[in-house]
């Protein structure tokens, strides 16, 4: 079960652009990838690590580059998303243009571009949501799920954090134990679903074969924040 054809990721050159990329190469995945984002730094150096990926830089809330960047492609995976809760809350018009108009604007440019698969990808936050960056994905999934039906075939995946990706807790605290600094947490009695970064891909995998507009959820263990820090 893998993804076929030309496939594009927005927001591509985060955390799970890089494991889909990876898995792919390492299971000869039929595809060929092109890496859209924003970041031209994180592209030069996911470019140093899979030249064989096309790259653009362009920004899911700029329709006519993204619409650009679509037209072609097989599949779109859509990862692309402000998704750290302390900025969202400070700045919600800018999660809002990137998470919802964004979205949006993926789904035009799917639907333009004659696309056969959209793949969103949307978090746990969005099920009764208390926070703008889960307001934001509640929003996404009902944009992919109410798009006009036509050739585009719309899935969206919902799940945990994935374990130690970009802006995650996992990377600062092993900065402040390599400084042998005291592990901060928020809130002790916090819990969090947690997912690997492989089984994040193969969720992925799974909706590339399920029915038009669902959204796919796997099973996944809660786990506390002082538990999943060693305490």
């Amino acid at each position: 079960m893998t993804l076929t054809g030309d496939i594009l990721i927005t927001g591509g050159s985060g955390t799970l652009g890089h494991a889909i990329v990876r898995t792919a190469l390492a299971e000869h995945w039929d595809c060929r990838f092109t890496i859209y984002s924003r970041s031209e730094l994180r592209q030069a150096e996911m470019r140093a690590k899979y030249p064989q990926c096309r790259y653009v830089l362009g920004d899911v809330r700029d329709y006519d580059r993204l619409a650009a960047a679509v037209a072609g492609h097989d599949v779109v995976v859509h990862c692309a998303a402000v998704k750290r809760i302390p900025e969202a809350e400070q700045q919600p018009v800018n999660c809002y243009e990137t998470n919802v108009i964004g979205s949006a604007n993926v789904v035009r440019a799917c639907i333009a571009g004659g696309v056969k698969q959209a793949i969103g990808i949307s978090t746990d936050k969005a099920c009764a949501s208390l926070t703008t960056y889960g307001a934001t994905k509640r929003i996404m999934e009902g944009l992919f799920q109410h798009a006009p039906r036509g050739a585009t075939t719309f899935t969206l995946v919902r799940y945990g954090n994935v374990v130690a990706s970009n802006g995650s807790v996992i990377p600062l605290w092993r900065e402040q134990a390599a400084r042998g600094q005291p592990l901060t947490i928020t809130d002790r009695r916090m819990t969090r679903f947690w997912i690997s970064e492989r089984d994040a891909v193969r969720v992925i995998q799974q909706a590339s074969t399920i029915v038009d507009r669902a959204i796919v959820v796997p099973k996944m263990g809660a786990l506390s924040i002082e538990a999943m820090a060693g305490f």
